[in-house]
């Protein structure tokens, strides 16, 4: 089973505030740094929305 961590910004685009955030919100999630994480973008290239499939162990 895996956890999803998604993250979406406040306004349009993300911040570095709010891409640290879900680096911050995968890691405690349990993600390593091989981790890998799908972005959507906007035709600028901008980010939109971040999100990470995380393996959940128990």
């Amino acid at each position: 089973m895996a956890k999803r961590i998604e993250h979406v910004p406040a306004g349009k685009f993300m911040t570095l505030d709010e891409i640290a955030g879900f680096a911050a919100d995968a890691f405690g999630a349990g993600a390593n740094g091989a981790d890998t994480a799908n972005a959507r973008l906007s035709f600028s290239g901008r980010l939109q929305q971040l999100v990470a499939e995380v393996a959940v162990t128990e």
